[in-house]
């Protein structure tokens, strides 16, 4: 829990929170899952296209830098994402699993005094990829294997550091000292993922996410 509360407060302090901030911020956790896929631009292959995948999301924010409109946001998220595809011989799946850090600008639609009150928010994210894996089936028998196991036929080189945005919305409800978060964003990733070089295939995260999430005030 230091680790993610000392992470959180770094990223607050990068995107120049005013003194103070931390001590009057929101420290809470959050979790909820991804509905995800790959955006591919192969020029030799235009109509190729990967379908939807949906995994979990999970992980913690401080809210800090908050006046009663607006309030900056760091989060630390632990996501997984990926997508699917029809190959010769059945489906298969692209996992990615991401340590992810938006830190976002919010704002309040309604005046803090209210138990209730939308929010809108969006900002940079940066995202370390933690896993890449490949599940296939072979022979009727499903096998997963690392994106770069010289098993597979056409080893995958994967970018480990992605930077993206993110845009989205929500409700903030008070509950006495406790702030509960309903919210859903969209992840644009925009660092091309494919390492393979040289290369024309333009290879990038999208996905929406639906998150849940409680805190309380430090």
């Amino acid at each position: 829990m230091r680790f993610v509360k000392a992470l959180l407060g770094a990223a607050c302090l990068v995107a120049l929170a005013p003194a103070g901030a931390l001590a009057q911020g929101t420290l809470g956790i959050k979790g909820g899952f991804n509905i995800s896929t790959l955006s591919v631009d192969d020029p030799e292959n235009p109509d190729f296209g990967f379908d939807d995948q949906t995994d979990f999301v999970v992980g913690a924010f401080l809210q800090c830098a908050s006046s009663g409109w607006f309030a900056l946001q760091a989060e630390a998220l632990y996501s997984q994402n990926g997508a699917k595809a029809q190959g010769e011989e059945g489906e298969v799946t692209l996992n990615l699993n991401y340590l992810r850090v938006p830190v976002l600008l919010m704002a309040r639609l309604a005046s803090r005094e209210s138990p209730m009150y939308p929010i809108l928010y969006a900002g940079p994210q940066l995202a370390f990829q933690t896993r890449c894996q490949v599940t296939g089936e072979q022979d009727g028998v499903s096998q997963s294997l690392g994106c770069d196991d010289p098993e597979l036929e056409d080893p995958l080189e994967t970018k480990k550091v992605e930077f993206g945005l993110v845009i989205g919305g929500g409700l903030e409800i008070l509950f006495s000292r406790l702030t509960a978060q309903l919210d859903a964003r969209y992840g644009l990733g925009l660092t091309n993922l494919n390492a393979a070089a040289p290369s024309e295939v333009s290879v990038k995260n999208r996905g929406w996410s639906f998150m849940l999430g409680v805190g309380i005030p430090l």
